[in-house]
């Protein structure tokens, strides 16, 4: 490992306070978000934490400080559903390869025998054959009960294991929400226990994480009043806030392996330092997953057909990642969420970087954020000069 040199932190309160608009009118226009938290460090220190904005233009909006929850969208994909697979396979639960059927009964009665070939990995690459989205959230009610939400759950995994697959499993990527919908099933049967008690008790007690959880409506939980808002919905009757945005995780009641924790930026921090110390072998005593299996989960080796994602984790594609330049795609590991959300992980230099923001506030109809990433992450690591 070589350690970057610390970010100027200048630069980083600067990329901040470009993205983050003076008012509601700018969203959008000229700015990609009401709040932002970001949170860098190395495996043993922490380089720059900061807060900007307010949560909301509403009425009820107030300025972000650093323990303001954030709906962290798809990077609950790499906290929770990640963290938990490679638990199970440290535990001898499963492994990378075990078929889906033999960890999740109601997958083998999938009408399309090619279903039978698609393993754990399969799922967690994005590469089982199944359909990236459906919008079930139009065929089951928001905002559910306790009760409908346990009987939508059903319903909706049943017809995920009955899915028409588009191709043989481990042969086509498509980013796929229905597999970690599937993903948090699976990992309940293992563990069997409830994934939000699961991922307490597994990832967020052990690391102190204070301001990380769950939304869980099938318990009871109320809504986090103090969190970022995210978006105006009319299919929702208003502002979204502290219940989760992603729809089809609210009709689930909150909690899935694909959306529904709240974090923030100080906490998404300490869970990427102690998975870097894990990888560079300064690991803790009660550390989360072993230096193998994290390894393996990392590995070009976990990714197939031609994806991006590995074991449960994404890397930087396309012509302009959002990790930016300075961040070389073969040491880089993270993940994107769609509220705004990111963790990047540069093994080489072993830099962590969080940047949340609520980029879906009052619409999700605001790509800036693709540029505010970019000037955030490569105000972390420059990139280096040709």
């Amino acid at each position: 490992m070589t350690r970057a040199f610390p970010p100027a932190p200048e630069h980083l309160d600067q990329a901040l306070r470009t993205a983050v608009a003076p008012s509601l009118s700018a969203i959008g226009r000229t700015h990609a978000c009401s709040a932002a938290q970001a949170a860098v460090g190395h495996h043993d220190c922490v380089l720059f934490r900061r807060a900007l904005g307010c949560t909301s233009f509403e009425p009820e909006g107030r300025p972000v400080e650093l323990d303001t929850p954030f709906d962290i969208a798809s990077v609950t994909k790499a906290l929770v559903g990640a963290t938990l697979a490679m638990q199970a396979i440290d535990q001898g639960l499963a492994d990378w390869h075990t078929p889906l059927g033999e960890l999740y009964a109601p997958w083998r009665d999938h009408p399309d025998p090619r279903a039978a070939q698609a393993t754990l990995l399969h799922l967690l690459n994005h590469t089982t054959g199944l359909p990236a989205w459906h919008k079930y959230y139009l065929e089951y009610p928001l905002a559910p009960s306790p009760e409908r939400a346990r009987d939508t759950r059903h319903a909706v995994l049943t017809r995920i294991c009955r899915t028409p697959l588009t191709d043989v499993p481990g042969h086509t990527y498509a980013y796929s929400d229905l597999g970690y919908i599937l993903l948090a099933a699976v990992l309940e049967t293992i563990f069997e226990a409830p994934l939000a008690r699961l991922a307490r008790q597994r990832i967020f007690a052990p690391l102190a994480l204070t301001h990380t959880d769950y939304v869980d409506r099938t318990a009871g939980d109320a809504p986090i009043t103090e969190a970022v808002a995210t978006e105006r919905c009319e299919l929702r009757g208003g502002l979204v806030l502290g219940s989760v945005h992603d729809e089809n995780t609210d009709i689930l009641g909150g909690v899935s392996c694909h959306a529904g924790v709240f974090s923030t930026a100080d906490d998404l921090l300490r869970f990427g330092q102690h998975l870097l110390a894990i990888d560079q072998g300064q690991a803790p005593e009660h550390a989360l997953v072993s230096r193998p299996t994290l390894h393996a989960a990392w590995s070009p080796d976990a990714a197939m057909a031609g994806g991006h994602h590995r074991g449960g984790w994404d890397t930087p594609s396309g012509e302009r990642s959002s990790a930016g330049r300075g961040f070389a795609p073969e040491h880089t590991v993270g993940h994107l969420g769609f509220t705004g959300t990111s963790i990047w992980i540069e093994r080489h230099r072993g830099i962590v970087s969080v940047l949340l923001t609520n980029r879906v506030y009052p619409t999700r109809d605001n790509a800036l954020i693709k540029e505010a990433r970019i000037a955030f992450q490569e105000a972390v690591i420059a990139p280096a000069i040709a």
